[in-house]
């Protein structure tokens, strides 16, 4: 479904590698998050909006997703049915775009801890 290499908006990529100096949660981690949170808040991306991807950070899928690899698929297949394989991967990277708002803030890992409890 996802493509094998996703990679994200360079200011997402920026903000996600700023919360690992600060908490040291990685990037993934953190983008994993992010996808949730925003998925939980009911943001619904526009495909026709010409979000564009710029990071230089490629990760394949299973270092992205993790173990939340088949449920992230899922998600965005039930929310996009229309969508293809690139456009769900572009779906992907502005939900983590979205939700990082959400984190992106916290000084340290305490902080962090207690935000997604």
């Amino acid at each position: 479904m996802l493509p094998q290499t996703m990679w994200l908006k360079k200011s997402v990529e920026d903000q996600l590698h700023n919360l690992k100096a600060k908490t040291g949660v990685t990037p993934n981690i953190a983008a994993r998050i992010a996808f949730f949170r925003s998925v939980e808040k009911g943001f619904v991306f526009n495909k026709d909006n010409g979000y564009k991807l710029s990071g230089n950070l490629k990760l394949d899928k299973h270092t992205w997703l993790g173990k939340t690899q088949m449920v992230t698929e899922l998600l965005l297949k039930q929310r996009y049915p229309e969508y293809s394989d690139k456009e769900l991967q572009i779906a992907w990277a502005a939900h983590v775009g979205d939700g990082i708002s959400a984190v992106r803030n916290y000084k340290n890992l305490s902080d962090f801890i207690h935000s997604i409890k």
